[in-house]
């Protein structure tokens, strides 16, 4: 699908321009003041109506967002608390509008500091304010001092201006800033399509041979759904003129791992993270509602295990500010859709779970693959005796495993898919880490152990072939080798 749109490419430009303007073109990290940012926008924004000051202004605001990685859906709830306990605003102006005789007429009226305010909305009062223009600029400086609030942020914001301006000379500055169009408008697509990466993730959880509703949600846990789950408990119902404000909020987790699967496992909790482009993120909560959800979860679940699902904005972000939070939180690991097949899995094996995917792997890791051998396997990797047992046969029972003439196997649909995944399993577990500017030709790297983490398809298959005996004469096959490696690279699984 075709996103790319050239007036948002022109408002782009334009915004670097006007930024050109008050910093020297971006001669130094030292020039982005955010004073002499603000001041040559209220001047271009004087000039406009309401409609396009607003516009101009937020194109500014969308800028800042990406350059700094941050997200408007996050800081919606942080700008009023900024304003209120570092500003010291008591009240903050909302504005007024009114039509006569189609004549659009704006003006604002002070009242309370609201407790979501978004860059959209905040824009809108800063336009409104053209009557007094001291208060205007003194309103956008809060704001962009509020995104540039780290001197990485403004090394961020420098280094592409910089970037942009050293390219003029060349005639290619449309062409850097470009990428970032395109990405920015993407990121707004995806937010409009709603959870698309939950969906992918559910997809390869069912891929793992896990069953939905019973080792996945199919929808968000509440804190009180989750304990219950646990404790089959309900939460108490609160006392006779207790107030319901002062209780601390909490975050729901978009998957429990596994979910309600008999036994006894550790629970993997994951979030998601999934920023949006310019002007927000399909789900990226405050901090303070995550700290609270884990210490809450804590009381009754204390070796669960908290992941943050993020996509690649995501890690972008999760550099800067909040993100970078969750993830120094005790106990924290993240990954991506791409990096789920290891990271996530590990994190299932870390916890004890047994998934179909890795029973139907250690079929082909004995030459004679009768149940004790395969047992053997399992308990060598860590699980224990029960929880073999009762994936063992819950394998069986939905067809996941057949067993013929006392040697079990996976079902013949699933053939090449577990065979696939081994060799990305083998890839993780004996590939290295190479040096970036050393030749890389015929390496099949894999996401999640960092950017270089590889092997030589060569060493791959005689590493597969020693691993997994089972599966000699199929990784003899030059045509099979090649498909499944196709695959694994169309899946994004290896680079």
């Amino acid at each position: 699908m075709q996103v790319f749109v050239p007036e948002t490419l022109d408002a782009v430009v334009e915004t670097f321009e006007r930024m050109g303007e008050a910093t020297g073109k971006f001669t130094s990290p030292e020039d982005c003041e955010p004073d002499e940012i603000a001041d040559a926008f209220i001047k271009y924004a004087d000039e406009l109506d309401f409609d396009d000051a607003s516009a101009s202004l937020g194109e500014l605001a969308s800028i800042l967002f990406l350059v700094t990685g941050k997200s408007d859906n996050n800081a919606k709830c942080q700008l009023p608390l900024y304003l209120r306990d570092q500003v010291k605003l008591t009240t903050f102006p909302t504005v007024v509008k009114s039509r006569k005789k189609k004549n659009l007429s704006v003006t604002t009226k002070d009242g309370e500091i609201p407790h979501i305010l978004t860059s959209d909305k905040y824009m809108e009062v800063v336009a409104a304010l053209k009557s007094a223009p001291h208060h205007q600029k003194v309103f956008l400086n809060h704001f962009i001092k509020f995104l540039l609030s780290d001197d990485k942020y403004v090394s961020q914001l420098w280094s592409i201006g910089y970037s942009y301006f050293a390219l003029k000379s060349f005639g290619k500055e449309r062409d850097f800033l470009s990428p970032l169009v395109v990405f920015k408008i993407r990121g707004s697509v995806a937010a409009s399509g709603g959870h698309d990466p939950e969906v992918l993730l559910r997809d390869r959880l069912m891929e793992w041979g896990l069953q939905p509703g019973i080792d996945f949600n199919l929808a968000d846990v509440p804190l009180s759904v989750l304990k219950k789950l646990i404790t089959g408990k309900d939460d108490p119902k609160p006392a006779k003129g207790e107030d319901k404000k002062k209780k601390a909020k909490t975050r729901a987790y978009d998957f429990v791992l596994p979910y309600k699967t008999p036994g006894t496992h550790r629970r993997v909790l994951v979030q998601s993270q999934f920023y949006s482009g310019d002007s927000g993120s399909v789900s990226h909560k405050n901090v303070d509602q995550t700290a609270s959800s884990r210490v809450a979860v804590r009381a009754f679940l204390s070796d669960a295990i908290f992941a943050e699902y993020v996509d690649g904005a995501g890690y972008f972000s999760s550099l800067n500010g909040d993100l970078e939070s969750l993830l120094e939180m005790e106990g924290s690991v993240f990954f991506q859709i791409r990096s789920a097949p290891v990271r996530l899995r590990r994190e299932l094996q870390h916890a004890g779970f047994l998934m179909p995917l890795e029973i139907q792997q250690a079929t082909y890791r004995v030459p004679v693959p009768k149940r004790d051998k395969v047992v053997g396997v399992l308990k060598a990797e860590g699980y224990s005796e029960e929880e073999i047992g009762r994936a063992l046969q819950a394998s069986l029972d939905r067809g996941l495993l057949v067993e013929e003439k006392l040697k079990l196997a996976p079902r013949p649909e699933d053939k090449d898919t577990v065979r696939r995944y081994l060799l990305l399993d083998v890839a993780a577990a004996k590939g290295e880490d190479h040096d970036p500017t050393s030749d890389q030709s015929g390496l099949v790297m894999v996401p999640g152990y960092g950017p270089f983490h590889g092997i030589k398809g060569l060493d791959l298959i005689k590493e597969a072939k020693a691993l997994a005996p089972g599966l000699a004469s199929q990784l003899d096959q030059s045509e099979v080798m090649l498909a499944d490696l196709d695959w694994l690279k169309a899946q994004k699984m290896t680079l």
